[in-house]
């Protein structure tokens, strides 16, 4: 992703934030990230009321509905989801 791409926010549950930011180029996380960098990795609550060009929603099975309803329309462009686990059955079904 580049800077013209838009920002790109990466929504995990708070457990993997470490594994993840240690494998994601210039991502800013934690507490209070810097929201104006490019890459962004968040959990849902803290990515409540943003939107952003490009979304990755990491492991959405682990999510309560409203938590995994947030991940899912913060994105204005593009969304992904990534996952090991079983994915919840709404997005199951979507998927085919």
């Amino acid at each position: 992703l580049t800077p013209d791409e838009g920002r790109l926010a990466v929504i995990a549950p708070r457990d993997l934030h470490r594994r993840l930011a240690a494998r994601l180029d210039g991502v800013t996380a934690g507490a209070e990230p810097d929201l104006t960098r490019t890459v962004v990795l968040l959990d849902p609550r803290q990515a409540k009321g943003l939107e952003f060009d490009s979304v990755l929603v990491v492991e959405p099975g682990r999510y309560g509905t409203s938590d995994l309803y947030v991940a899912l329309t913060r994105a204005t462009q593009r969304l992904g989801v990534l996952h090991t686990g079983a994915l919840p059955r709404a997005l199951a079904d979507a998927a085919g």
